[in-house]
């Protein structure tokens, strides 16, 4: 997938450069570090990366995110992204993770280039585990927020999936995009009212595996007595428990896709908290 390339990577000779009108200015450095908690995401980007816009409308952004296990690395992580990244912007750091934005304006392969950056991050900090997500491109404010949104959770989500040291762009994550994208608190939210008492995984969690394997599986009882090591007897035990439960109507497609796509986000809050 190739994608516009920085301003900053731009050649004088570019229709392109110089074309930006600042309309906001960007926010302070310590605004960047600490995400502006408590402010709403379209405010929040706005005061993360100012108002610009091109001939062609607002400007779009590119949001790719640093991640180390090495907690002295992760310490250090923000000051090692300015000093070899200074053509991109720190916005955000915090919990371990940098995310940077990059201004978009001609044509890039955006897998190669997050690749070729966390490379060298990777030999600058002798980290080879140092893991990168990718999120965007995206126009204007809101769309830079959601891509910084996308590109920590790519990373988080990408490590817990294939492991450290790898580039993960937020549609390598595939269903999980489903869920995704979008503040935790709206995935929580809609995981607990699809799955009713069974969000609590830990005192339902025979019954959530049931589920899985339910959906999984297409709705075989043999397939999940089998995969489950159960009697069908007991899987239609605890399937008509499920439907008491969530009030879900088994047999109707959509309360399947929906019971599906909250145990995704129930997976995916997991992942992100792990």
């Amino acid at each position: 997938m190739t994608w516009p390339c920085t301003l900053s990577l731009c050649t004088s000779s570019s229709p392109f450069v110089g074309r930006t009108s600042r309309v906001r200015g960007a926010a302070s450095s310590a605004d960047h570090e600490s995400g502006l908690p408590g402010r709403p995401p379209e405010r929040e980007a706005s005061l993360l990366v100012g108002e610009e816009r091109t001939m062609n409308g607002p400007v779009e952004y590119l949001a790719i995110a640093f991640a180390s296990r090495d907690a002295a690395i992760a310490a250090r992580l923000r000051v090692s992204v300015a000093e070899l990244v200074p053509e991109a912007r720190v916005v955000r750091s915090r919990a371990g993770i940098v995310a940077v934005l990059r201004e978009l304006a001609t044509t890039v392969d955006t897998r190669a280039h997050a690749e070729a950056l966390r490379a060298r991050l990777a030999r600058a900090t002798a980290d080879e585990g140092l893991s990168a997500g990718v999120g965007g491109p995206k126009r204007g404010t809101t769309g830079a927020h959601l891509a910084l949104l996308q590109a920590e959770q790519a990373v988080i989500i990408g490590r817990a999936l294939t492991g450290d040291g790898a580039v993960t762009m937020f549609e390598d994550l595939g269903p999980y995009t489903f869920v995704l994208g979008r503040p935790e608190s709206d995935i929580r939210e809609f995981a607990d009212r699809v799955l009713g008492p069974l969000a609590d995984g830990e005192q339902h969690a025979e019954l959530v595996r049931t589920l899985d394997a339910y959906l999984r599986l297409h709705g075989s009882l043999n397939a999940v007595a089998r995969d489950l090591y159960l009697h069908r007897n007991t899987v239609r035990q605890r399937l008509r428990r499920i439907t008491k439960l969530t009030g879900a109507d088994l047999k109707n497609a959509d309360s399947r896709l929906a019971l599906q796509l909250a145990l995704l986000g129930r997976s995916a809050l997991e992942r992100l908290a792990s």
